[in-house]
């Protein structure tokens, strides 16, 4: 069973589409639609069943995918762990930020980052904080940098890196500016 085959059964699972998985796959769908059969015939089992212009996990395809996931996993972390045993810093890094951070907290470090491990090819995805949380657990990205705390907690570690303070501003006549301390007992009387 190689891991391109499986990678090809993933896309086609997620995608529900042959032709969808292989564009997000960069490759022909006769080429994925040969991976699928060949693991088919390795494995002795259907795993789509084709509909007129749909398609569907069999079975036999349910029980694969979770299983496969955690296989490709597996590989992607053991090269991972030998990469890190020569003690380069290489590979790719795929991280998952808001338009906020990417914006203004990033960039500075982002330089010093690229100047110290030139290796390392960064990918920047913008998304919200919910979707980063949800891109980590299926491990399309790395790393997330995000706004909000997912709440309640998961399978996810949350390190707090800074605190953003929050600033009401208001003209120098409105009826908030001349409260010393803005609650959000104030604030919710505002239209």
């Amino acid at each position: 069973m190689d891991t391109q085959s499986l990678k090809a059964f993933i896309a086609v699972a997620e995608q529900k589409s042959f032709s969808a998985a292989a564009e997000s796959l960069y490759l022909t769908q006769s080429a994925v639609s040969k991976r699928i059969k060949q693991l088919e015939e390795q494995l002795g089992t259907t795993l789509f069943d084709r509909h007129n212009r749909t398609i569907s996990l069999t079975e036999a395809g349910e029980a694969l995918l979770p299983r496969a996931q955690h296989i490709l996993d597996l590989v992607s972390d053991t090269e991972l762990e030998l990469e890190n045993i020569s003690g380069d810093i290489s590979g790719s890094l795929t991280l998952a930020t808001s338009h906020h951070i990417g914006l203004h907290r990033l960039p500075p470090v982002l330089r010093k980052f690229v100047h110290a491990h030139p290796n390392v090819d960064l990918d920047l995805q913008f998304m919200g904080s919910e979707r980063a949380y949800q891109a980590v657990r299926l491990r399309q990205v790395d790393l997330a940098l995000t706004t909000l705390e997912q709440t309640p907690k998961s399978d996810i570690a949350a390190i707090p890196l800074w605190q953003d303070d929050m600033v009401c501003v208001c003209a120098a006549n409105h009826r908030l500016a001349g409260i010393p301390q803005v609650s959000l007992q104030d604030l919710s009387s505002e239209p």
